[in-house]
């Protein structure tokens, strides 16, 4: 190896530059999938959104006393309760403003106790009407999981009670204590106050996102918010969603059409969550990212295996001269490949210290983390040192794997070589 150093330098410095390109990568795609595997105790397979349109005044079906306050109201219900008896339909839930699940729509809200003022939390305003079981269609818990949370688990006859997430509790209480009974305050206005009445498991507002504080809030279904009414339903698991959907959609069309409203949209929330993250760039981020990997890794596997076809092809003579003495086929081909991983080896302290700097200036990215920069040990993503050796080790065995098989076919041919043809060379 020390009398083809000039050679070999070369070779290390691109294994250096490629490796340090692939840990980067290889960093961003462990945060991803490691917040992939997060509960998520908000469950979207088999739902589906049912979006209603009405009709314009300008429409010959149009009816003016049809789009009064208490008659659109009436109507609303009337199409809400004949989703809930179609057959297949588990559950239904009428929700308002930014409750979409997996959508990009946020509204926010910060609060904190009555009697303490320090400790605050903040994360997503979820508001349903409780007289539909918005807990149920996306199978919320209680318990890590462990119950099945329905809305009718909670009071809502207080005007101003209120379930949190459990993440919220703990912001609030972080020493531990329960949140049930107490009053919190939104830190916005001082005059909204809420006795909590409830706590449910966290969600997540992505899958690829940390879980999040939420707040949820009961508001009957009234003249001035069913315009931003959102109906969703979860159906029998037996069917896909895009069979029940389709169907729902053939039989339901006209039964919808009640008043001035019709049916405009069935849609899956799985779809929604897809379209999102194209939309937040997530989708092209993750495919950038793979595809910047295998074109990296295509690169160096093709010069390590060009480089050692040339070397292999030089050394007919130290071959034949190794046979001679006993070596055997497989040894020598072993030889060979080490060569090409001990080079890997060499470079893997100066990759670390290279990419260091990055994480020393806060150049790698964490999915979902909090954004004020305070880190949760909670989260591996969070805990930098073990992070570091864990994706070095990612990139190590992804580089190992890639000069192994570039090396595998020169070798195998420089090996196989006769003693008496590698001799001739001498």
């Amino acid at each position: 190896m020390w009398n083809r150093r000039r050679s070999n330098t070369w070779i290390a410095v691109e294994l250096l530059l490629v490796f340090c390109l692939a840990w980067y990568i290889a960093d961003y795609l462990f945060v991803y999938n490691y917040n992939l595997s997060i509960p998520n105790y908000r469950d979207t397979d088999h739902t589906l959104q049912v979006k209603l349109a009405r009709l314009p005044e300008t429409n010959p079906e149009y009816r003016a006393e049809e789009s009064e306050g208490e008659a659109q109201v009436a109507n609303y219900r009337r199409i809400v309760q004949m989703i809930g008896d179609y057959p297949g339909v588990e559950a239904v839930g009428v929700s308002f403003g930014g409750a979409t699940p997996g959508s990009g729509n946020y509204w926010g809200a910060v609060m904190h106790a009555s009697n303490d003022t320090v400790n605050e939390a903040n994360g997503q305003r979820i508001t349903f009407d409780p007289a539909y079981d918005f807990f149920r269609v996306f199978g919320y818990s209680t318990g890590g999981g462990q119950r099945p949370a329905s809305v009718n688990d909670f009071d809502w006859g207080a005007a101003n009670g209120i379930v949190i997430g459990r993440k919220v509790e703990q912001m609030i209480y972080p020493e531990g204590g329960s949140a049930l009974g107490k009053e919190i305050v939104s830190w916005r206005n001082s005059d909204e106050r809420f006795v909590v009445t409830g706590v449910v498991d966290d969600i997540k507002r992505f899958n690829y996102d940390r879980p999040q504080g939420a707040f949820y809030f009961a508001s009957p279904l009234k003249a001035d918010n069913v315009n931003n009414a959102e109906i969703s339903i979860r159906h029998s698991a037996s069917v896909s969603s895009r069979a029940f959907r389709d169907k729902f959609k053939a039989e339901m069309t006209d039964r919808l059409r009640v008043g001035n409203y019709y049916l405009l949209s069935v849609t899956s929330y799985a779809a929604i969550h897809e379209k999102t993250d194209r939309e937040f760039g997530m989708t092209s981020n993750i495919r950038l990212r793979a595809y910047m990997m295998a074109f990296f890794l295509l690169n160096i596997m093709l010069c390590v295996m060009g480089t050692f076809w040339y070397r292999i092809n030089q050394r007919p003579n130290e071959i034949g001269l190794r046979k001679a003495v006993g070596a055997t086929t497989r040894s020598i081909h072993s030889l060979l490949v080490m060569e090409g991983v001990f080079l890997l080896l060499l470079i893997v302290v100066p990759a670390m210290i290279i990419e260091y700097q990055f994480v020393h200036a806060g150049l790698i990215e964490t999915l979902g983390g909090n954004y004020s920069g305070i880190k949760d040990p909670a989260f591996l993503p969070d805990r930098t040192p073990e992070r570091f050796l864990i994706t070095n080790g990612i990139t190590l065995l992804i580089m190992l794997l890639t000069v192994t098989v570039a090396i595998w076919l020169p070798a195998r041919r420089g090996a196989s070589l006769a003693a008496a043809d590698a001799l001739r060379y001498e």
